[in-house]
């Protein structure tokens, strides 16, 4: 089992509220946020949210899913969401959103980082993987910061039509390597 509150500045990690629902209506109804995943509808129906975050509870008492609010540290304001499946689905082991105006700022890398070790540190999972729109080379980015690497790319249907999409993979014995090394 994954804790419940984790803080990886600049970010705090911690299990969702209904009353969040409001704010991840704002961001991720965002048509930039929702284009460039896989599973964010666009438009995002009313009501969604609160759906969603009802699920996250049931999900983790199974250990199927481990979803996190990312906040800012320095006063909880909720940016974006992770999620992480000890078993890979569909839509590989994890992925995660960012609100737009929050973009650039360290906050999906730190959620990542932290995502992955904690996966690799409580759970019984030897690899994770974690796939991005080619054309979205920003999430790319954040992946190869956790020292994911390129596993595969693939074509998958997306909004309507097939894009390619870039599968990244690290290993639980890569994962320690890359972290002790200090080349992050």
């Amino acid at each position: 089992m994954l804790p419940e509150h984790v803080t990886s500045l600049p970010i705090k990690l911690r299990p969702f509220a209904l009353e969040d629902a409001p704010r991840v209506q704002l961001l991720a109804g965002d048509f930039a946020v929702a284009e460039t995943t896989a599973l964010i509808p666009h438009p995002y129906p009313n009501g969604m949210a609160e759906e969603w975050i009802a699920t996250h509870q049931t999900q983790r008492d199974r250990g199927i899913a481990f979803v996190y609010a990312i906040t800012q540290a320095e006063d909880g304001l909720l940016v974006g969401a992770i999620e992480v499946r000890p078993v890979a689905d569909e839509h590989e082991n994890f992925g995660y959103w960012i609100g737009a105006p929050y973009w650039g700022r360290g906050f999906a890398t730190a959620a990542a980082r932290a995502m992955v070790a904690l996966t690799f540190g409580y759970l019984d999972c030897d690899q994770m993987t974690a796939s991005h729109l080619l054309r979205n080379p920003a999430s790319g980015r954040v992946m190869e910061k956790c020292g994911l690497t390129p596993v595969q790319r693939v074509t998958r249907a997306h909004r309507g039509k097939q894009e390619p999409f870039c599968i990244r993979g690290i290993t639980r014995d890569a994962w320690e390597r890359w972290s002790a090394s200090g080349d992050r």
